[in-house]
């Protein structure tokens, strides 16, 4: 395999626990603002008793789903290491030992997920069942006393477990471990010793007598200097018991083919091996940081990191009607924004692309996820595509669709708006999460048509008219008016308003009023972006980012009217 190919894995194995993560995620949190919100101590041990019940319960169905997830998954990422190797349909020997390495892995991430753990208030880490009990008492307790307000309660209890995740504990060193973090490693050992017995497989059948280490870009400092080289049987072998990492395990990307020694031709040259060296010490410059390719690398998988926790802080804050939740989805995309531009400048492929690479865009593995979110309803909203969490539509949800009030149309044409904003949602329901779509409309109702995003551009900005008109679009996020919304507004002298539809059925818009005048709206947004100019990121502080893009959002909708827009939602 290239080190492309084991990257997407990677990343499949990774994202394989996230359904069982993010499903008991969601029940502790709820259990835990029903927790928060008795006061009176016989009624709350009432409840307790029940809560537990339930939570045993709950917590032996989400890993039961798990399991079935985990049999499609691991039967993808095997198969399609098998798939690599050109001897294994004519050789049986080789498809036992990819079926025993199967039925190994299934029971070893089952063992893992059947014995969950996760952190406390009060700072330990402890199986999840018990978890579960100390944070609904921390709640209760917190809020009965008087010490706490509710809100404040909630949120120090459920933070533990939307931070750290589920745990499992490490037999060797007894610390614990996030569990997909578990699994992700354990799997990519499996497929790395599979692709070992392949090769060496391979090597016996041929004759060689060595092996030659493959080389790649952003190569991590350890391995540097031994890739891209022919070594013999036992150098090979002295050489890896001698590092830290082998070849092929502990997130290397390496792998080694067998060779003839004095036959086989090297797949590299010095100069090329040199020249990859070269290009990762000179690397990237980003916001005034020089970063090796490595160190890019390994920035980029900070920022992947980070995105999955602000998710689960987002899981947890829906469940417990946070009020914090507004913050943390901002968070989310100027994370996620951050993410997308330091992989265009440092030349690396996104998590999404990298599955494809590895060709897993439309895997068994990638669907097996998918089916499982499918399967829940009432899940639908936390539904996770290429890394990021969005609301799907339902039926439900476009019904919700509120009616606008635009003071420059009739009542009549309102209504024809609150029609468009649902049909919005109805162009995006059955297409990929994420995709946006919307439509412009004339101030006497009449619709210009949708226009929705694609497969390479999922986005989609408003196109301009010739006549006065009004522009709706929806938000995945199901967010409020971006301050990119309300620029695009001043820009275009003839759109009288915009709105953003939410997925999950919210409307916001802003409209030019009595009083608007271009210039003055243009000015004061210019002022708003050098007040905030880390609004769109380009930092490395994501608080600050965070703080600056609510901040000017705020100011927008509170300072609107000044200048002629008035906003409302």
């Amino acid at each position: 395999m290239t080190a492309e190919q084991r990257a997407g894995l990677s990343d499949a194995a990774l994202a394989m626990t996230q359904p069982c993560i993010d499903e008991l995620i969601r029940d502790v949190s709820r259990r835990i603002k029903k927790a928060g919100a008795i006061t009176d101590t016989a009624e709350y041990q009432i409840y307790r008793a029940q809560a537990l019940g339930e939570s045993k319960s709950a917590i032996e169905k989400a890993v039961a789903k798990q399991l079935d997830i985990n049999e499609e998954v691991i039967n993808s990422l095997f198969e399609y290491v098998a798939d690599k190797s050109l001897t294994l349909d004519e050789n049986g020997s080789l498809r036992q030992m990819t079926e025993g390495y199967e039925r190994m892995s299934k029971a070893k991430t089952a063992e893992m997920l059947r014995d969950l753990w996760a952190d406390t208030p009060e700072g330990k880490v402890l199986p999840l069942q018990t978890a579960y009990k100390k944070a609904m008492d921390f709640a209760f307790r917190q809020v009965a006393t008087g010490s706490l307000d509710l809100d404040t309660a909630i949120r120090r209890a459920v933070t533990p477990l939307a931070k750290r995740g589920l745990r499992t504990i490490e037999q060797k060193s007894g610390r614990s471990v996030g569990i997909e973090y578990a699994c992700r490693r354990y799997l990519m050992d499996q497929l790395g010793q599979l692709d070992d017995e392949v090769q060496q497989a391979d090597h016996d059948a041929l004759g060689c007598d060595g092996w030659e280490i493959s080389a790649h870009a952003a190569c991590a400092p350890d391995h540097e200097p031994i890739q891209g080289r022919q070594y013999s049987d036992a150098e090979y072998e002295a050489l890896n018991d001698s590092l830290q990492r082998r070849i092929g395990h502990l997130n290397c990307g390496h792998t080694a083919s067998p060779i003839i020694l004095g036959v086989s031709e090297p797949q590299y040259t010095d100069a090329q091996l040199q020249k990859f060296k070269d290009n990762n010490a000179q690397g990237i410059t980003y916001n005034g940081r020089q970063y090796t390719l490595y160190e890019a690398g390994q920035e980029q998988s900070r920022l992947e990191n980070g995105i999955r926790l602000i998710k689960r802080q987002i899981l947890a804050d829906r469940e417990t009607d946070s009020p914090d939740l507004q913050k943390h989805q901002v968070k989310l995309r100027v994370v996620q924004s951050e993410y997308r531009k330091f992989c265009k400048a440092a030349g690396l492929p996104t998590r999404t692309e990298r599955l494809q690479v590895a060709g897993f865009g439309r895997s068994e593995a990638s669907k097996a996820v998918w089916s499982y979110k499918k399967a829940a309803p009432e899940q639908l909203h936390d539904v996770e595509i290429a890394g990021h969490t969005l609301y799907s539509v339902t039926d439900e949800r476009i019904q919700a669709v509120p009616k606008p009030f635009f003071q420059g149309v009739s009542n009549k044409v309102n209504g024809l708006a609150q029609e468009y904003a649902k049909g919005v949602l109805e162009k995006v329901k059955d297409l990929p999460v994420g995709t946006e779509a919307m439509v412009n409309f004339t101030v006497d109702g009449k619709s210009t048509g949708y226009f929705v995003g694609g497969q390479t551009k999922m986005t989609v900005k408003p196109q301009d008219l010739n006549v006065p008109y009004y522009s709706l679009h929806n938000h995945p996020s199901n967010g409020i008016l971006s301050p990119e919304d309300i620029q695009q507004l001043i820009k275009r002298p003839l759109m009288k308003g915009i709105g953003a539809v939410g997925n999950a059925g919210a409307l916001y818009t802003c409209e030019k009023t009595f009083g608007y005048s271009t210039q003055s709206a243009d000015e004061w947004f210019r002022r708003l972006r050098k007040k905030y100019p880390l609004y769109k990121g380009g930092g490395e502080d994501s608080e600050t980012i965070l703080a600056q893009r609510i901040a000017f959002a705020e100011e927008l909708r509170r300072d609107g009217a000044k200048h002629g827009l008035v906003f409302s939602g």
